[in-house]
């Protein structure tokens, strides 16, 4: 068992663990969270998750207030085609599991409610979401869509009394915490109603495609196998049904690797087929990050060292850069970011600001670009705001 654990399994309280690796993820200022973590596994229930010393009250707080995903446009919104594609894909799986129009169905970390829009748009009049971002909230009910504002670990107590033909948690779960509270949503189904549960895929994690440790950061904090899902389903009290691999389809046209699970409340007829173990892959991938990011980062082209520079992005990639000294900090005066959530503090003691504030107060400045996913549109989206402006350009590049 590692030395100082901050949490056993969430899926099966065991204490017996592997450590399976050390991140350092620097956070900007007002974050609760912590700067790094490290990952574990669990071999009992094939589950890998963060040994995060903040508790679950420290998540809240940064999912209230601090997370990308509040607002209009945030995803879950819809209002991204890669988005809004992902979202009709949900509610086409989620329709197998609904009974018919009149069912009734409750997504918990609905964000602004693409989901819930997409299903009454197919005819579904009975459904319902919990969030707890108050700007998430305020944009799902200015699209007329029935959304509280709450925690998700308030759901159990919440809707107590109700009954559900589905609960949905898509990419909810692997920003949770504490799992303790899961089995309670067995409560609130219906006779013969389902739990889905859509999660990261770890099975799928590969580099190349991505940078080195991609799938871990500061929100991702477990890593879910389909073993690992029939554990804490079983511990409900639910029957798992059927596990689904539904890959995300990202904006530059690549995929994310994800899979559902399904668990009914219900006697089980026939046990859903377990794929092999998980833990195997992810200790492939962590090996081969490691070897990737040792030495194989450059800047291209490279920087004017007498140049400032603006560095486009303050999420996870830029965490993990800076905990790898990849960012020459001396050189920079600002890090831009589109989240409105993130704009006003700082990160590593330079401000967050808008690309409108960034470009604008720093006409001189070389640009480097820290997104993961098409970084290739900052180039379109600096064009759109400074015509006519040539501005130097410089990417993170990877040398396998």
């Amino acid at each position: 068992m590692p030395a100082d654990l901050h949490r056993p399994c969430p899926a099966c309280a065991s204490r017996t663990l592997e450590t399976l690796a050390h991140l350092t993820l620097p956070q900007p200022s007002g974050s609760p969270l912590p700067d790094g973590y490290r990952l574990l596994a669990c071999p009992a229930c094939d589950f890998a998750f963060a040994d995060t010393p903040a508790p679950q009250s420290a998540y809240d707080h940064y999912y209230r207030r601090l997370a990308k995903y509040g607002g209009p446009t945030g995803t879950g919104a819809g209002q991204d085609p890669a988005d809004l594609r992902r979202l009709e894909h949900l509610a086409t799986r989620l329709q197998a599991w609904l009974p018919g129009p009149d069912a009734r169905l409750l997504d918990l970390g609905c964000g602004a409610g693409g989901l819930l829009a997409a299903l009454i748009a197919r005819g579904f009049t009975r459904v319902e979401g919990l969030d707890p971002d108050p700007a998430a909230v305020l944009a799902a009910r200015g699209r007329g869509l029935a959304v509280q504002e709450g925690l998700i670990t308030e759901a159990p107590a919440r809707y107590t009394g109700q009954h559900f033909d589905l609960i949905a948690l898509s990419h909810v779960a692997e920003h949770l915490r504490d799992l303790d509270w899961l089995p309670q949503l067995a409560g609130l189904l219906a006779p013969g109603g389902a739990l889905y549960v859509e999660v990261p895929d770890p099975r799928g994690y590969r580099c190349g495609p991505r940078p080195p440790y991609y799938y871990f950061d500061s929100e991702h904090i477990n890593h879910f196998s389909p073993k690992a899902l029939t554990r804490l389903f079983t511990a409900a009290g639910l029957s798992p049904t059927a596990f689904l691999d539904c890959p995300l389809s990202l904006p530059d046209g690549s995929t994310y690797p994800a899979f559902a699970g399904v668990a009914r409340a219900a006697p089980a007829t026939e046990a859903p087929h377990v794929a092999p173990a998980m833990l195997g892959s992810l200790r492939a991938y962590i090996a081969e990050s490691a070897r990737r990011a040792a030495g194989s980062i450059a800047i291209t082209p490279a920087l004017d060292p007498a140049t400032p520079l603006l560095v486009w992005g303050a999420g996870s990639w830029a965490q993990r850069l800076l905990g790898q000294h990849a960012i020459p900090l001396s050189q920079v005066v600002a890090f831009i970011d589109g989240a409105p959530n993130k704009q006003g503090h700082t990160f590593a003691g330079k401000p967050i600001v808008s690309p409108a504030e960034g470009l604008s107060r720093h006409p001189e400045a070389q640009v480097l670009v820290c997104v993961a996913v098409n970084p290739h549109q900052i180039a379109a989206e600096i064009r759109r705001l400074e015509p006519g402006h040539d501005r130097n350009l410089h990417l993170i590049t990877e040398h396998p």
